[in-house]
């Protein structure tokens, strides 16, 4: 079955680590090292906001980074 928009589910990742080719290698990159959801971020938190498309638990695509 062809993974449709239907079937990815975006979601917003935290880290105060940038990835400037996460692109690339999105599965393998940096950022997961120290991550978070928004409802867990540590007080005073300054990174970068990921929008990022997951394939149930395995993200596939990324959407959109912005300076947090």
């Amino acid at each position: 079955m062809a993974k449709t928009k239907e079937t990815l589910k975006p979601f917003h990742v935290y880290s105060s680590i940038e990835d400037k080719d996460i692109e690339k290698n999105l599965n393998d990159s940096p950022i997961w090292q120290q991550c978070y959801h928004k409802e867990d971020l540590p007080e005073g938190f300054s990174g970068f906001e990921y929008k990022i498309a997951f394939d149930g638990l395995k993200p596939v695509q990324v959407m959109d980074v912005k300076r947090y």
